[in-house]
């Protein structure tokens, strides 16, 4: 079994001139915890998601301090209005500011093996991977599709137990002879 027998293909991807508002709502709008974002050849620019998201409710001292794994954050104000109006203020300015450091990020390609692909999951921070087709020659990486922790248990996990599921149904309702 491959990345490409569990990719989902069929994506909402957003441009790097889109703005952090418009991310936001897309990712509300489908339910999705992170969004491709490609260029206008469908060439992989890089993730914009919950994680990004995540450091723009943050002040940035927070996020500063965080590489030295400060715990307690308590001395930072909650007021929800700083909050509101950190996110308005990034809302208006392009994801391309905000995306994944392309060193960091993590992808695979369509031919991806499954135990490969588990162990890629397990170090991705976000859970997900862009399934990439990358292309040396003129240096584009072309997204075919992503992969979430949810794709592999939807594919794998509800299918073994759907079948054990029908086979204990099915015993059930045969006759006695």
């Amino acid at each position: 079994m491959t990345a490409e027998s569990i990719m989902t293909s069929r994506l909402k991807t957003i441009h790097p001139n889109d703005t952090v508002a418009h991310a936001v709502l897309t990712m509300h709008k489908y339910q999705v915890r992170n969004l491709p974002v490609v260029d206008d050849n469908g060439n992989f620019v890089g993730l914009f998601g919950v994680r990004r998201l995540r450091r723009i409710l943050l002040p940035t001292a927070a996020t500063k301090l965080d590489r030295y794994s400060l715990v307690d954050l308590s001395f930072l104000p909650d007021e929800m209005a700083e909050i509101h109006d950190r996110l308005r203020k990034a809302g208006n300015r392009p994801v391309s500011e905000f995306l994944e450091k392309k060193r960091k990020l993590i992808f695979c390609n369509p031919d991806t093996t499954f135990p490969k692909l588990l162990k890629l999951l397990d170090h991705s921070s976000d859970a997900s991977l862009p399934v990439i087709i990358l292309d040396d020659s003129n240096q584009e990486r072309k997204l075919v599709g992503m992969i979430s922790v949810w794709d592999v248990l939807e594919k794998i996990a509800t299918e073994v137990f759907l079948a054990q599921s029908r086979e204990e149904s099915s015993r059930q309702i045969e006759p006695e002879s």
